[in-house]
């Protein structure tokens, strides 16, 4: 036992600059934690916070804010506006039969679902259904579809191949908006 100390003591007098190097390294650390990184720590996290209440747009200051909402209730007003009234329903619907036969597509039939939304006053027509032809004519019809200056909202579609030659179908999710 006694030997093994003095196998110990021996080896470190002979390694002491390597271990008062890794001490004094080690007391540098703790310093610059303790001085600096502990501080900014605290101030990232303040940051942070700060920086995640601006952009979700909770921090709004006097006139700014006040800026900012009333131009907001102005897009809004000019955008319930624009939306067609449900008098227009019938003709809404035969338009987008209309761009189905202007392509030669054919269709399964349409059933709307009405649906009031929220606060706005406003009724969703909501629909699915199928339409096959060629991928031109799909693509005709979707682009004319996006072209009209009536508000159609595609809620999602899914394009299938076909069994019947280069013919494809897709199932197309339509909403109308209307006040």
């Amino acid at each position: 036992m006694e030997m093994r100390r003095r196998a110990l003591f021996k080896a470190m007098a002979s390694n002491w600059l390597v271990i008062v190097t890794c001490f004094v390294i080690l007391l540098l650390n703790i310093v610059f934690y303790y001085f600096f990184v502990r501080g900014q720590q605290e101030d990232i996290a303040c940051l942070e916070r700060q920086y995640s209440k601006v952009r979700s747009g909770r921090v709004m200051k006097g006139e700014d804010r006040l800026e900012r909402l009333s131009i907001a209730k102005r897009d809004l007003d000019r955008f319930i506006a624009t939306v067609p009234e449900e008098s227009t329903f019938p003709r809404l619907v035969h338009q987008v039969y209309s761009i189905i036969q202007k392509n030669n597509l054919r269709s399964s039939t349409m059933a709307f679902k009405p649906q009031h939304v929220g606060h706005l006053a406003l009724t969703r027509y909501a629909t699915s259904f199928k339409v096959k032809g060629t991928y031109g004519q799909i693509k005709q019809f979707l682009a004319q579809l996006l072209d009209s200056k009536d508000l159609f909202c595609i809620d999602g579609f899914v394009i299938e191949r076909s069994g019947e030659g280069n013919n494809i179908s897709m199932t197309l999710n339509l909403s109308l908006y209307l006040k």
